[in-house]
């Protein structure tokens, strides 16, 4: 009887600290999956707009300016790598593990504590209860590092992505700036060529 109460309080006690154990985890790991989800709804919004455009699909080079000026041509957004596909995919799938590991531990408890609250004497059946609630803690515990992991990367993966975006935006500007000044050469030189042509017609009239 002794040995019952002994192993009936450990499970609680188990129980209890598992509950209570990595709190902040959870809500972290939560709000990186509600991130996630943004991310992917934005993700298969930018590829819809990106097919119905033929222009961003084949985008057109700059016209080749032919008086000795430079060409240059608008960059394009970088898309995601087969890398961080692949590191969402994972990401994802973790989080349906852990998902799958917690929905059995909270059947395994909910079953231990009825076996309990009744006073079964069933020593092995609360034993092997208690081994299975240990083991699936462990693999919690585990999958909940990897979500670590896996939310590190992704997010260095995401800040990796808006630096490019930020320079892709300056060199747009560039870009911008280099075909004003080709046009502003350009309008020079038309205007510098007319008037000579006006100037040599003025002198053969006299000649």
């Amino acid at each position: 009887m002794a040995d019952w109460k002994a192993q009936y309080l450990t499970a609680l006690k188990a129980r209890d600290e598992l509950e209570k154990a990595d709190a902040d985890i959870y809500d972290k790991c939560t709000k990186l999956a509600d991130r996630n989800a943004e991310l992917r709804a934005e993700l298969r919004k930018a590829k819809t707009a990106t097919k119905s455009d033929p222009t961003t699909s084949n985008p057109v080079p700059a016209p080749l300016i032919s008086y000795g000026f430079r060409r240059q041509t608008s960059p394009q957004l970088a898309p995601d790598t087969d890398a961080t596909i692949q590191l969402r995919q994972d990401f994802a799938k973790a989080q349906q593990d852990r998902a799958d590991s917690r929905a059995q531990l909270e059947s395994l408890k909910e079953e231990l504590e009825v076996a309990t609250t009744k006073g079964k004497s069933d020593s092995k059946k609360i034993a092997q209860l208690n081994s299975s609630v240990a083991q699936l803690s462990t693999k919690l515990r585990d999958r909940e590092e990897e979500l670590r992991g896996k939310a590190k990367l992704l997010v260095n993966v995401q800040d990796e992505n808006a630096t490019l975006n930020l320079e892709l935006n300056q060199a747009e500007l560039e870009v911008k700036r280099v075909k004003k000044e080709n046009q502003d050469l350009v309008d020079r030189w038309v205007a510098r060529m007319g008037k000579e042509a006006e100037k040599m017609n003025d002198e053969s009239k006299f000649s």
